[in-house]
């Protein structure tokens, strides 16, 4: 699958924000089928120490998030590093190309950011960033999160690259 839908969850919304998690799936892009998927907790201590920022008002804005949100980004934290390179050895191996996320200005952004920080390259091309938020608008859907936990990346991006393929089966009227 050439396609990647990648969720990240942050310590900010700003480029140079420390990350908390990489969650991404390959998947078809009109059936939805999902073939791989990876997930790193990454810890704050690395991330600041790369010069990633925490933002005071994204770490007041997490304490008021699910207590189910919070626990899935704590066990197996590494580096921000060894994230990044296992990020990179997960997009070859899955010989992906396009990378989509649900907004064009943030998940790429932040972790070529991130990527940048740690003296690595990022291993797409911006002209294959994909904005799924744009389709979804278009085609008046949002992800369904239904038994799945919000701000899990893993789960966000599942759920995103579902919505992805259900609203270009459906097509999009404008």
């Amino acid at each position: 699958m050439r396609h990647a839908m990648t969720d990240l969850e942050t310590w900010g919304t700003r480029p140079g924000s420390a990350l908390r998690s990489i969650g991404a799936v390959t998947f078809h892009p009109l059936t939805g089928d999902i073939s791989s998927r990876f997930y790193r907790n990454i810890s704050r201590e690395s991330c600041e120490r790369a010069g990633l920022e925490i933002d005071p008002e994204t770490e007041k804005w997490w304490e008021d998030q699910s207590a189910e949100a919070r626990a899935a980004l704590e066990p197996d934290q590494v580096s921000l590093a060894s994230a990044l390179s296992d990020f990179l050895k997960w997009w070859e191996t899955n010989n992906a190309q396009f990378f989509w996320s649900h907004g064009a200005s943030f998940d790429a952004v932040l972790l070529e950011s991130a990527y940048r920080a740690c003296g690595m390259e990022p291993p797409w091309q911006f002209w294959n960033v994909r904005c799924c938020r744009t389709i979804l608008a278009l085609g008046n859907r949002k992800p369904d999160r239904k038994g799945l936990i919000p701000h899990y990346s893993l789960h966000d991006a599942q759920s995103q690259a579902r919505a992805v393929a259900a609203t270009l089966r459906t097509g999009i009227k404008l």
